[in-house]
């Protein structure tokens, strides 16, 4: 049970339906003060002290242990009275043996806490969810952690929009060697003197650890993250939709006109056709009629109500009813306003004009009413199914918003759909100024293809021209172009770092609010803990 160091003087076993407990009586005679190691054997008192150990057959196992208290025979010494140390088993102040206590921890860093308790639970090892976290940080790791020499560098949040920090990960050994409380370039540069090793760093393109790579390693190979390069060209690209947006709602107009469209495959066809649905009123009298069928063959109206998911003050006004009782349609008091002198006009502007827009006119024209009751009387006046002769059938207007014409463009032409393969085709005809930023976008990104050296530069000679739509995002290249170079012509890639953030976004999870950075930091790098406090 404990280890052959602990000499035993007498022993006893005692059972209940839940435990088992062991009172154990050593045999030490003396033991060594844990300050001068000094040994004693005067003694001054003695105490029991209660530890935990894994379960045996489902029980809970508890060891008695008597320890004596001895005085210190060296005067000059601090502590005069010290309590007897046993075998390597048994730690001071601990209440269970190491063993138990390394199955606990063990638990706790795969699962967290509260899962642990749940575990320690089932197990017949029950303990809370704070024993666990406590035993999690009693562990200590290393100060100074090798590397390989690359390293990806890369930032997450405590909280997402007010506090960052930073995690590194060691790119050839797949593994993260530290995490630091901010994202600041004089704490990266601090950790970097630490590492006078490494000799490549991928990071992310913001400024402070661009700061903090080049001050901590004069040397170093910096390589950006290519990732948040595309981020940042689709930003770019959105930025140059926008300043054109008018054209670009021109171009959605234009392309919703018959005729401008190319014909639909019948696949698309048969995903745009409504699908029937059952209107309210016949479903309700689908239920009027179960719930009459039901009630003759004797059935309670809390069955039937169960049976038909309704109410039972439903279900008892069916039964109450000969016929279907029908809802009365809502009565739209039009009358109150002048609507109806303006129909014409509005049936002529009608999609070229906005409602702000047609309201302003009409009540400049004498219209009575007030802009919700338009809104009311519009959306009645406009409805698909009324019997209306002067207000022409429009087809509706298809948008895409500038997030996903930025992903459109920069995708292979196979991977797209019909649909957005000919609005492209319209938008380049329209617009030849966004066909050039589409070209310039286009041609960057395949850059990262080749892994040559050179076309970045031409690239940028090209971006740079006064007439460029991206020149903005191509003097940020120029900027940092040293790190982006080395994007072009190497293979590392920062994507394992964005895995590892995502590992640690877990972890942070499964801690439910408890994950401070000290507990949070160990929970992440606990493979290279190595001794305990």
């Amino acid at each position: 049970m404990l280890s052959c160091k602990l000499k035993i003087n007498q022993i006893a076993v005692f059972h209940t339906d839940t435990k088992i407990i062991f009172s154990i009586l050593p045999k030490q005679k003396r033991s060594s003060c844990p300050l001068c190691n000094k040994y004693g054997n005067r003694i001054h008192s003695h105490y029991v002290r209660s530890l935990a150990d894994l379960p045996i057959s489902g029980k809970l196992v508890q060891l008695q242990l008597r320890a004596r208290k001895f005085f210190c025979r060296n005067k000059s010494c601090p502590r005069k009275i010290f309590t007897e140390r046993f075998s390597q088993d048994i730690l001071p102040y601990a209440r269970r043996l190491c063993r138990s206590i390394d199955v606990l921890r063990s638990i706790g860093l795969e699962v967290g806490g509260n899962k642990g308790a749940l575990i320690s639970r089932i197990a017949g090892n029950p303990v809370s969810s704070s024993t666990i976290l406590r035993l999690i940080q009693q562990l200590e790791i290393e100060g100074t952690t090798t590397t390989s020499g690359v390293i990806g560098v890369d930032d997450w949040a405590f909280k997402k929009g007010r506090n960052y920090g930073t995690i590194i990960v060691d790119l050839e050994r797949k593994k993260v060697v530290d995490l630091l409380p901010d994202r600041e370039a004089d704490t990266l540069k601090q950790w970097l003197l630490k590492h006078p090793e490494i000799h490549t760093v991928s990071r992310d393109r913001a400024s402070a650890y661009s700061k903090g790579t080049k001050e901590g390693t004069k040397e170093a190979i910096e390589v950006a993250d290519r990732y948040h390069l595309h981020v940042n060209l689709r930003d770019a690209f959105k930025r140059v939709l926008h300043k054109h947006s008018t054209t670009l709602k021109a171009a959605f107009i234009a392309f919703s006109r018959p005729g401008n469209r190319e014909p639909l495959l019948e696949e698309e066809k048969a995903r745009s056709l409504p699908t029937p649905k059952c209107t309210s009123n016949s479903q309700r009298q689908m239920k009027f009629e179960k719930a009459k069928e039901l009630h003759q063959q004797g059935y309670r109206i809390k069955t039937i109500a169960k049976m038909l998911q309704a109410g039972p003050r439903t279900i008892g006004k069916y039964i109450q009813h000969d016929e279907f009782p029908k809802r009365q349609a809502p009565v739209l008091q039009v009358t109150m306003t002048n609507f109806h002198e303006f129909r014409e006009y509005l049936s002529k502007f009608y999609g070229k004009q906005d409602y702000p827009t047609l309201y302003k006119n009409i009540r400049d024209k004498g219209f009575n009413g007030k802009y919700t009751q338009f809104c009311s009387n519009m959306n009645q006046f406009i409805k698909p199914d009324s019997d209306n002769i002067f207000l022409p059938k429009l087809s509706p207007i298809k948008t895409w918003s500038t997030s996903k014409i930025s992903f459109m463009v920069l995708q292979p032409e196979d991977r797209l759909k019909k649909t957005d393969q000919a609005f492209l085709k319209f938008l380049y005809n329209k617009a030849p100024e966004i066909k050039a930023a589409v070209e310039m976008a286009v041609q960057f990104k395949s850059l990262f293809k080749n892994k040559e050296e050179g076309p970045l530069e031409s690239w940028l000679t090209r971006a740079l021209q006064p007439e460029s739509e991206l020149r903005s995002f191509a003097r940020g290249v120029k900027h940092d172009y040293s790190a982006i170079n080395q994007v072009v012509i190497s293979v590392i890639s920062n994507g394992q770092v964005e895995g590892q953030v995502n590992k640690l976004k877990n972890i942070k999870r499964m801690m439910y609010g408890r994950a401070n950075f000290p507990l949070l930091k160990k929970m992440v790098l606990h493979e290279s803990m190595v001794h305990q406090k």
